[in-house]
């Protein structure tokens, strides 16, 4: 995955989604099932807009751009991305570099 490839991806997650929904989305323990669904229940997006969020947020993550990912969100000077989206990716990457 190269750099647009990753913006890209990123994009058709939703920065703040990406960040919020991390754990969900790198654990290996929850199925891509149990995260489509959370994601459903708690933010009512369609069973498609998860299907799609799901399969682009794992791949970043087993691409290896998990923390790339995270630095753009960092990064980012979109007025929907918050502060509190910011520290959230910073603190899971600080956790990445642990």
């Amino acid at each position: 995955m190269n750099e647009e490839q990753l913006s890209r991806a990123l994009q058709s997650v939703g920065q703040a989604c990406f960040v919020k929904y991390f754990g969900e989305f790198s654990s290996s323990a929850m199925s891509r099932e149990d995260v489509i669904e959370k994601l459903r229940t708690e933010t009512g997006y369609t069973e498609a807009s998860c299907i799609s969020r799901t399969g682009h947020a794992r791949s970043i993550i087993s691409a290896g751009l998990a923390k790339s990912a995270l630095n753009i969100v960092i990064s980012s000077e979109s007025a929907r991305v918050t502060e509190e989206t910011r520290e959230q990716a910073r603190q899971w990457l600080k956790a990445l570099n642990s």
